[in-house]
C-alpha cells in the first residue's frame, strides 16, 4: 500500500513537471520563491519586516495613514486626556482593508522605537466585532492574551496586598508553624517572591493549603475579599474588579473557564464597557505604555444582517455612548462603502464620530496593479522594477478579469507563480494568453 502511494505521488510530480529543489526550481522564474499570498489576502501573523514592505502603494493613502497616526499620537499635545481620534477604512471585499489596518498597526508600533518621542502605543487588531459591544471587550482581553492580563492583574493585586500590614498578618497566620513557602525563609510578600504570580501561589498551595481543607477555603475567601477591594481602589468600579477577580478566579483553584469569560458573558457586564474599556486602557497604561488603539476588522458584519434591529440598536448605542464619555483610546473601523451608508442611516451620531477620517481604498488600474505586483516580486529578488515573469498583456488581463480587486488579483498571481513553474520555458512570460487559461472565476 504504501508503495503504491509512493508510485502515485512520483506520477503526479513527474505529471505536473515538480522537481526536488524548490528555490533552484524558482531560477528560471528569477524568484527565490512564490512571493504571493495563497489565499490574497494578508497573514495576520506575517511578521513586520514583511508588512513594512507591503506599505500602501496610492502615496494619497499613504498621506491619509501617515497624517491619522502622527495627529492620534498627539505629539504636539502629549499631556492630553481626550485623545479619541477614529478613522474608518472604507472599500470593497477583497480590496486590501485588512492589509491596510496591518499597515497602520506596524506603523504605530514603530514610535516605541524613537527613545526621544516617549511614545509607545499598545495597538490591538480585532477581526470579529462580535455581536454585542462586551463581547468585542472581551475580543480586546484576548488580544492582550491570557497570560500577561493575568500578570497585569496579580502585579495590582499582590502589591496591594504586601503593603497592607493587615491583609499580610491575616494570610501569614495560615501558614503551619515551622513551615517557610520559600527557600531562604524570606518574608513571602518580598518582592523578590512576588516576580512570577505562579511560583508565589503554587508555594502556598503546595506547602500550606491543598493538605488542609480548612486553611484553603479561609485562604480563597479571604483572598477574593481582599484582592477585590484592592482592584475596585485601582479601577473605582465593583461590577469591573469582581469581572476582574473571576479572570484570576483559576488560579487560585475556583473552576472559571477563561473562555466563557472572555466572551462578552460576564455577569452583570450590560451597560458597563465604558468602565470595562477604561479600566484595560488604565491597566495598560500601567505597563508603560503611553497610548491604546483598537483596529476592527469586518465591521460591516454588524450592519449587513448578522443582528436584528433591537440588536443593531443597542450595539450602534453602547458603542456610541462608549465612545463619548470614554476618550482615551483611538480607533480604526474597516468596513464597506454600504456598511457605512447603512450606519449612517441608522446611527448619524455614531457614524459622524467614526468616520470623522474616511480612507478609502481604490480598485486596481494598470498603475496600482503594476505596483502592487512588483512590491510582491521584489520579496523573492533583488529590488526591481521588472514585471518579470508577468508581462503588459497578462498584467492587463488580469485587471479585467479580477474586476480590480486586488484579494482576487493576488491570489491569482499565487496560482499563475505555480503554473508557470510547471509549463512555461526560461524566457517565457505570464502573458494574456497565459492569465486567459488559468483564471479561476469565482464570485466576490
Amino acid at each position: 500500500m504504501t508503495e503504491n502511494k509512493t508510485n502515485i505521488a512520483k506520477t503526479l510530480l513527474e505529471k505536473r513537471n515538480i522537481k526536488p529543489g524548490e528555490s533552484q526550481h524558482f531560477q528560471k522564474l528569477k524568484l527565490l520563491s512564490n512571493p504571493f499570498p495563497r489565499a490574497g489576502i494578508s497573514d495576520l501573523n506575517s511578521p513586520t519586516s514583511l508588512i513594512e514592505r507591503l506599505a500602501p502603494i496610492d502615496k494619497e493613502i499613504e498621506r491619509q495613514i501617515e497624517e491619522y497616526v502622527l495627529d492620534s499620537l498627539g505629539l504636539q499635545n502629549p499631556s492630553t486626556q481626550n485623545k479619541f481620534i477614529s478613522a474608518v477604512i472604507r472599500g470593497d471585499y477583497g480590496s486590501g482593508k485588512t492589509q491596510t489596518l496591518l499597515y497602520i498597526k506596524f506603523l504605530l508600533e514603530s514610535f516605541s522605537e524613537v527613545k526621544d518621542l516617549n511614545r509607545k502605543p499598545y495597538v490591538i487588531y480585532i477581526d470579529n466585532p462580535g455581536v454585542r459591544l462586551t463581547e468585542l471587550i472581551g475580543n480586546i482581553i484576548t488580544q492582550i492574551g491570557e497570560e500577561n492580563f493575568k500578570r497585569y492583574l496579580w502585579d495590582i493585586a499582590l502589591n496591594g496586598i504586601a503593603v497592607n500590614e493587615n491583609i499580610k498578618r491575616r494570610l501569614l497566620e495560615l501558614i503551619p508553624r515551622g513551615v517557610s513557602l520559600f527557600e531562604d525563609e524570606t518574608d513571602p510578600f518580598d518582592p523578590v517572591n512576588l516576580n512570577s504570580y505562579k511560583s508565589f501561589l503554587d508555594a502556598w498551595y503546595i506547602k500550606t493549603l491543598n493538605s488542609n481543607p480548612k486553611r484553603k477555603k479561609e485562604f480563597l475567601d479571604l483572598l477574593k475579599t481582599e484582592v477585590v477591594q484592592i482592584l475596585q481602589k485601582e479601577f473605582l468600579n465593583p461590577t469591573v474588579s469582581l469581572y476582574f477577580y473571576e479572570l484570576l478566579s483559576e488560579n487560585i483553584g475556583v473552576n472559571k473557564a477563561w473562555e466563557a469569560l472572555t466572551s462578552g458573558e460576564g455577569k452583570n457586564l450590560d451597560k458597563k464597557e465604558v468602565h470595562l474599556l477604561k479600566a484595560i486602557v488604565q491597566l495598560i497604561t500601567k505597563q508603560g505604555y503611553t497610548d491604546f488603539y483598537i483596529l476592527a476588522d469586518e465591521f460591516e458584519d454588524i450592519t449587513e444582517g448578522r443582528l436584528n434591529t433591537q440588536e443593531l440598536d443597542k450595539y450602534l448605542k453602547n458603542l456610541r455612548a462608549l465612545i463619548d464619555k470614554d476618550r482615551t483610546w483611538c480607533a480604526v473601523f474597516a468596513m464597506t462603502g454600504p456598511a457605512l451608508l447603512k450606519l449612517r442611516s441608522i446611527s448619524p451620531p455614531l457614524a459622524e464620530r467614526i468616520s470623522s477620517r474616511i480612507i478609502d481604498l481604490k480598485s486596481l488600474d494598470i498603475q496600482r496593479a503594476n505596483a502592487i505586483l512588483i512590491n510582491y516580486l521584489n520579496l523573492a529578488r533583488p529590488e526591481s522594477t521588472d514585471l518579470y515573469p508577468f508581462d503588459d498583456s497578462g498584467v492587463s488581463a488580469l485587471i479585467n478579469l479580477s474586476h480590480g480587486i486586488p484579494r482576487v488579483f493576488l491570489k491569482s498571481c499565487f496560482s499563475f507563480i505555480q503554473r508557470a513553474l510547471e509549463e512555461l520555458k526560461e524566457g517565457e512570460t505570464i502573458n494574456e494568453r497565459f492569465v486567459t487559461k488559468h483564471f479561476q472565476i469565482e464570485e466576490e
